[in-house]
């Protein structure tokens, strides 16, 4: 979450309630962001010397906070999109935007991103087939339903790199 609004707010400037349009707009179809929880995490950075808000003139209504990335910030966030994600991270929908984040700031380090995504599933899938289920039913439901989402993942990432890899002979 704390990567997601680092990387909004690398868009440019915003108060809190532009911020959280802004992730619904950008990032409705892979991400959801309640008020409260977005309110904290800008808290949190601002702490941190992450991002530094600013109140901002208002003519009526509550006054606002605009909050601007600030260099520590705007490190952690290179430093965040270029790192491979952890599997945990990858089961949340991280992956679906670290992707949006590359398409927009990195686009040449899409194809990396694609070769950790695919390395990661890979060896998931490794130990997912061998696994022992033991003739349990169950287990053998349960794994043959992972193995299809990882199977799934592959086939994603081989169209993402149909979408997004080089353009050389085509």
């Amino acid at each position: 979450m704390e990567e997601i609004v680092l990387g909004m707010l690398r868009l440019g400037p915003a108060h809190g309630y532009a911020l959280r349009e802004r992730i619904r707009s950008e990032l409705g179809p892979a991400w959801r962001v309640g008020t409260s929880q977005l309110y904290a995490r800008l808290r949190r950075l601002e702490e941190h010397g992450l991002v530094r808000g600013i109140p901002a003139e208002a003519s009526a209504g509550p006054s606002r906070v605009v909050y601007a990335l600030t260099p520590a910030g705007e490190e952690r966030f290179s430093r965040w999109l270029r790192s491979p994600p952890s599997p945990a991270r990858r089961r949340r929908g991280e992956h679906l935007v670290r992707l949006y984040f590359l398409l927009r700031f990195a686009p040449g380090e899409v194809g990396t991103f694609i070769a950790h995504e695919r390395a990661a599933l890979e060896r998931r899938r490794a130990r997912l087939k061998a696994q022992q289920v033991d003739g349990d039913p169950f287990r053998e439901a349960v794994g043959r339903f992972r193995l299809l989402q990882v199977e799934g993942g592959l086939r994603w990432l081989a169209e993402l790199e149909e979408m997004f890899g080089p353009k050389e002979g085509r």
